[in-house]
């Protein structure tokens, strides 16, 4: 196993100019691919910034027309408001001007119904105590109810 430099399994680093020019060129193309890589990525970062400006214009143009919506129906309950003010005086100025008898004849209607329901109710129930206070509870709104009447 001895070769002719008397060298035994010895490995000799041989450097080829044709190798050192490869290795040169290799470096070269991977830099240039680095700034290529680098150029592409930075397009793409301005594209994506430019999407972005866009999107915020288009949500803030979205948001003023909301917001420009909003103040329109708020200036709108104003109006409101002051219409059901105006209703509110004008039932009040009705309240007043309704003469008494008018006042006396909603009362015994609205006796009579309580009335009809107490006797619907007095009949339903099963209960004798119930019954007979019920039937109290009709004779108090009769004398109510004649009580209106005079």
């Amino acid at each position: 196993m001895i070769s002719d430099d008397n060298n035994v399994h010895k490995f000799k680093t041989i450097h080829d100019s044709k190798n050192a020019d490869d290795s040169i060129g290799t470096r070269s193309a991977e830099s240039a691919a680095v700034a290529a890589t680098s150029r592409d990525m930075s397009k793409v970062a301005v594209i994506v910034s430019l999407l972005v400006v866009v999107l915020l214009v288009i949500f803030f143009f979205g948001m003023n027309r909301n917001i420009a919506g909003l103040t329109e129906e708020v200036k709108g309950l104003g109006s409101l408001r002051q219409e059901m003010a105006g209703i509110d005086q004008r039932l009040v100025q009705m309240e007043q001007g309704m003469p008494s008898q008018m006042k006396k004849m909603i009362a015994q209607d609205i006796v009579n119904e309580m009335a009809m329901k107490a006797a619907h109710l007095g009949n339903t129930l099963e209960d004798e105590q119930l019954r007979d206070k019920m039937q109290q509870v009709l004779q108090t709104l009769k004398e109510v109810r004649q009580g209106l009447e005079q």
